[in-house]
């Protein structure tokens, strides 16, 4: 291969990758045509994209990215997996291809330029999505908020029932039975 084709690939994976700190390594090896296919078409669906390597090219790449600690995993046939909505999602719909097809090799990659291996992946896979973790952060950020508004209506709403109950009450006179006994005065304590 001519030093201008290499240079012409090195370019375009340059460009393929632009800011992306996400990136698996994969291993195609045993998986036949039509699977390969139709995985690729699944992932394509899913704003993934999937790029076949040349070793020796990517990991020039790799390591202007900043992101050389993946080189090691660039061995024999190696396919760069990113994209999607996130972390996340890219490693759930890795992770459940494989374990369907049985065949792809999840070798390792880095999320955010963090270098992991493959069982770090199948840790990411046990995460929430990117809309469920900002659910959360949301509710609770409103939680506090909330709390002083019931704890501010408390008092109020507390004497309101109180009141209710007592407009609602039927007119008891003193010597009636269910009248309240009249309360004692307070007495001084002894000094």
């Amino acid at each position: 291969m001519s030093k201008y084709v290499k240079e012409l690939m090195i370019n375009e994976l340059r460009a393929d990758l632009d800011g992306t700190r996400s990136v698996l390594i994969l291993d195609f090896n045993g998986l036949d045509g039509v699977a390969e296919n139709a995985l690729r078409h699944d992932l394509r669906k899913k704003a993934i994209r999937v790029r076949a390597l040349k070793n020796s090219l990517a990991r020039r790449v790799f390591e202007h990215m900043g992101l050389g600690g993946i080189c090691q995993f660039l061995e024999g046939p190696s396919v760069a997996v990113w994209g999607g909505d996130g972390v996340a999602e890219l490693a759930k719909e890795i992770s459940s291809h494989v374990r369907k097809l049985k065949k792809p090799k999840i070798k390792g990659g880095a999320i955010d330029g963090t270098i992991i291996g493959p069982q770090q992946i199948e840790d990411i896979t046990k995460l929430p999505s990117r809309e469920a973790l900002i659910a959360r952060v949301v509710s609770l950020s409103q939680s506090p908020a909330q709390r002083i508004l019931a704890l501010a209506n408390a008092p109020a709403s507390g004497l309101l029932g109180q009141l209710k109950t007592l407009a609602d009450r039927p007119d008891v006179g003193p010597d009636e039975p269910g009248a309240e006994p009249a309360a004692a005065p307070l007495a001084d304590a002894p000094s």
